[in-house]
């Protein structure tokens, strides 16, 4: 059974989606959250028979705030949660609250494994194979070339250890596939992959083929990387809008169809929804660390519960640790 530390003061509905979430999760699965954060605030959301633990943490880390300042933010809920972590007290952490800080606790406070240098957020995106790793996804603005070897080693141990994939290729995010493509940077990380990772790397790939999958591993700089996923929420979100309307503005037959396409739709729907997928790892720190995304309700603070539950479980660290 995992325990888990969840920032209930992290994301934009904080602490009502947080609580909500936690409790639902600690429903249906039966593991253990702590809520850490305002005790009395979060004291008033929950049931009194609730045996729920509540870590108290009177402030609260704000989106805007300069990442920096968290190591000294002691009192803050994010600081609290990931230091529970490091002190072995819960098995890993969640929180929807502010990227740079996360990094910054996961960095400093729970430390970089050995052999990595640069920590990076990896989350499943979807695709026609069940999913594709992309790593990073918002953690590093720019990287050198060993670094895409590393998070080469950490998304392979995504793909294995998660999504259970048994042979994962690897690719590089570039403007083309060709090899010549790129700056000079990406063309000396192409030839450092393509020694590391043989027959398993595929070359440069794409945007357009995160989602298509024929690659399980998707590299990039956490620039890049992040365009890609705010990029894919849009569309999913318009794709569904446009659907919607078309249905709105058609006639009663093409309503008939309509309805009787629902189930369809509702299930492409999904597939798209940033909530089903609820969080991304911080990989290459010694603890888990879940980012939720800043917006999420209760239905994703329950999905990046269970992001962290399954590497909990699958033991996601030891994997990278004995990889690197």
């Amino acid at each position: 059974m995992a325990h888990i530390a969840l920032d209930a003061f992290g994301g934009d509905h904080a602490p009502y989606e947080e609580v909500k979430g936690a409790l639902l999760f600690i429903e249906k699965t039966g593991h253990k959250v702590t809520l850490v954060g305002d005790a009395e605030k979060i004291s008033s959301l929950i049931p009194k028979d609730s045996k729920i633990e509540i870590v108290n943490a009177p402030e609260r880390f704000g989106m805007s705030a300069k990442p920096t300042e968290i190591l000294k933010r002691k009192d803050s809920s994010m600081n609290v949660a990931a230091a529970l972590v490091k002190e072995g007290k819960a098995d890993g952490f969640v929180s929807a609250g502010n990227t740079g800080a996360l990094l910054v606790l996961g960095t400093f406070l729970l430390g970089r494994l050995e052999g990595i240098e640069r920590p990076a957020i990896a989350t499943v995106m979807p695709s026609k194979s069940g999913g594709t790793v992309l790593i990073d996804a918002g953690a590093n603005l720019s990287l050198k070339p060993q670094h895409y070897v590393q998070l080469g080693i950490m998304g392979v141990a995504y793909a294995k250890g998660i999504l259970n994939k048994q042979n994962p290729k690897v690719g590089l995010l570039n403007v083309g596939a060709e090899e010549e493509k790129g700056p000079d940077l990406l063309k000396e990380a192409h030839s450092l992959l393509k020694n590391k990772f043989g027959e398993a790397f595929c070359g440069n790939v794409e945007g357009r083929d995160v989602f298509y999958g024929d690659v399980d591993v998707v590299l990039s700089d956490g620039f890049s990387g992040n365009i890609v996923l705010k990029t894919s929420e849009g569309v999913g979100l318009f794709v569904s809008d446009m659907l919607k309307r078309s249905i709105k503005n058609s006639n009663v037959f093409q309503k008939i169809g309509a309805l009787l396409m629902k189930g369809t739709f509702d299930r492409f729907k999904e597939s798209l929804d940033y909530r089903k997928y609820g969080g991304a790892f911080l990989l290459g720190v010694n603890g888990i660390a879940v980012k939720a995304h800043g917006a999420s309700d209760s239905k994703a603070i329950f999905n990046a519960l269970n992001v962290a539950a399954v590497g909990i479980d699958k033991k996601i660290i030891d994997i990278i640790r004995g990889s690197v």
